[in-house]
């Protein structure tokens, strides 16, 4: 009687133990949440990346990403970067979700209200308030092409403008002291224009220097130094994470990521990228730019004083320099 007591109780034992194991295997993310991964416990940080403007190769959110993994084995903290377009961020932004992080150029009035001080940083076309909410991580810049490297006897009818979205090819001119009535194409048209022999020279942007480099054309490039707006911004959108988000923003700053920005094709303005080729004569940052979250009527404004100003308009001069900051 004794054994058979012990017989069940050793087999209801072994019952139990299978019962266990089965729930053990058939259900392992309850185990792992025993197991939690330290980095997930330091923290997730969410990137929104917009690209608002022409880059120069590659791809600035694929640039982002690489930084994010590296700052991922310095600190455990885990930066998640997805790519939206003006579009999807506004809706999701007025919809209430905010990411931690916002990187964005050109049309930006939208992302303004969510943009929270960036202590220690100071960008004088990115304060709301007094303070400074957004910071350039790369930038753009304009240069005047030239074939043969003979810039004498630039004028409206051999000179093309290279109109990229989310800048202002005509500030942009009249920063480099052209006057007339010049044509704009879109970037793809103007470049095989120019490459044509239609026009002499070619005011573009650093993409137009990759283009030229990729297709192995022999040119000049004038850099134009006194306006740019093809600066890509970051800010902190929300307060959650305030002190990991500009860590990363301070990570993404430093001299050791702002250097390799030649990977992409794109500059900085702090940090000296180039020692050699056509980018390297755009070094360093002295230029001035509307502010980086100029209204949509106020970039509408803009463009007509700038086309005003490029045809020699005084008022319409007077107009533009009130833009730049």
């Amino acid at each position: 009687m004794k054994k058979r007591k012990l017989q069940a109780i050793v087999c209801g034992l072994l019952a139990a133990a299978c019962v266990a194991a089965a729930c053990l295997f058939a259900y392992p993310a309850l185990n792992a949440q025993t197991q939690p991964d330290p980095a997930r416990q330091a923290g997730i940080l969410r990137l929104w990346h917009i690209d608002g403007f022409e880059g120069g190769k590659g791809s600035r959110a694929s640039f982002l990403s690489r930084a994010a993994d590296a700052f991922e084995k310095e600190s455990g903290m885990i930066v998640l970067v997805t790519v939206h377009t003006a579009e999807s961020a506004r809706s999701a932004l007025q919809a209430g979700d905010a990411p931690d992080l916002l990187s964005f150029g050109g049309d930006a009035a939208y992302i303004a209200d969510f943009a929270l001080p960036l202590r220690g940083l100071h960008f004088a076309a990115a304060e709301t308030g007094g303070e400074t909410v957004a910071y350039p991580w790369c930038r753009g810049a304009y240069f005047l092409f030239s074939a043969d490297g003979d810039f004498s006897g630039i004028d409206a009818e051999n000179t093309l403008l290279s109109a990229g979205r989310g800048s202002c090819i005509q500030a942009a001119a009249w920063s480099a002291g052209l006057r007339g009535a010049f044509t704009a194409e879109t970037p793809a048209q103007a470049y095989v224009h120019w490459l044509g022999g239609k026009y002499r020279y070619l005011l573009g942007t650093q993409r137009d220097v990759q283009r030229l480099l990729t297709r192995g054309a022999q040119f000049e490039a004038l850099p134009v130094g006194g306006y740019n707006d093809l600066l890509q911004y970051i800010c902190i959108c929300s307060g959650g994470q305030y002190a990991a988000s500009l860590a990363f923003i301070e990570y993404l700053l430093s001299d050791k990521v702002q250097g390799e920005l030649s990977q992409i094709g794109m500059l900085s303005v702090r940090s000296v990228v180039y020692t050699s080729g056509p980018l390297a004569s755009a070094q360093p940052f002295a230029a001035k730019s509307p502010h980086a979250f100029l209204s949509a009527d106020g970039w509408r404004q803009f463009g007509l004083a700038a086309e005003a100003a490029l045809q020699g308009d005084e008022n319409g001069a007077k107009n533009l320099q009130n833009f730049l900051i």
